[in-house]
């Protein structure tokens, strides 16, 4: 009988994993009118065509420098996330933050397939409000689950050769490798944790074509990371074949926190980095 509910648990536990633990919610957590944020609500198709949601923040200085596209993670919305880099749009830059399908208020469900599609989409959407808005630099910035959501993606982008720079923060290449590791650290689940290779997919996982990717590429990883260890950055710094690449190692890092210290360090170690490189 405990074999039974041990077998059962650890199929609940891998078909998670296989659905990345999806968490989208449609509650509004955070208005950026509160943070006297201006920004726009825009609707745009996906490649499966549910209706996506995006917000657009336009920077807030007279010089446009180029706009930055985020990919949030698993679980709420869109109305948590543009917390992390809504600080750009005072250092000149635009802000471009969506939704996958089934989060805030876009359409649809979240899949592997649904959410490549939802990045490709979303990708032109970005591409297109930059050229429109006066910017030069066009950033892809992926956390956690978006980091390999849109580095998948940006081989199939057709204006791949115009992305100045693409950023994998706290992130992993491979759906299998990460359910692995989620289970394994399950102590009574280890033995049979490599049922997750036979229950996960990896046919959108960007480990399988990130060696085409020639964008130069920052990949963050924190020491203290427990959510994704920070082998899975180094396992993709290690993969790329760009010619320009850097991988920012924090020892006290935890997950997709790099700019929450207040003495600014590094926001400004990551403007100096996408101004040092050249608009593409």
């Amino acid at each position: 009988m405990k074999t039974k509910y041990l077998f059962f648990w650890t199929l609940i536990a891998l078909v998670s994993c296989s659905n990345l633990a999806y968490q989208p919610s449609s509650q509004k957590y955070f208005d950026p009118s509160q943070f006297k944020l201006t920004y726009e609500e825009l609707q745009f198709p996906s490649k499966q065509g549910p209706k996506l949601t995006g917000w657009f923040f336009p920077a807030a200085t007279k010089e446009v420098k180029g706009t930055i596209i985020q990919f949030h993670g698993n679980a709420e919305n869109i109305s948590t996330h543009f917390l992390s880099l809504a600080w750009v749009v005072y250092e000149g830059y635009n802000l471009f933050t969506f939704d996958y399908q089934s989060y805030g208020n876009s359409e649809g469900k979240a899949t592997q397939e649904g959410t490549y599609l939802d990045a490709l989409a979303a990708l032109e959407e970005g591409y297109e409000l930059n050229q429109t808005r006066g910017g030069k630099k066009f950033v892809v910035y992926g956390q956690s689950l978006g980091g390999n959501i849109c580095a998948r993606a940006l081989v199939d982008f057709k204006y791949k050769d115009k992305v100045t720079l693409l950023v994998q923060d706290s992130t992993f290449s491979s759906y299998k490798k990460i359910a692995l590791n989620r289970v394994a650290s399950v102590w009574f689940l280890w033995p049979i944790s490599p049922l997750g290779y036979f229950l996960v997919s990896d046919e959108y996982a960007s480990a399988k074509v990130i060696n085409k990717i020639r964008t130069p590429v920052l990949v963050i990883v924190g020491k203290k990371d427990s959510i994704v260890p920070e082998k899975f950055g180094k396992q993709i710094y290690k993969q790329l074949k760009s010619e320009k690449k850097w991988l920012w190692k924090f020892p006290e890092g935890r997950h997709i926190d790099i700019f929450g210290s207040r003495d600014g360090v590094n926001h400004k170690r990551f403007l100096a980095l996408v101004e040092s490189l050249p608009p593409m």
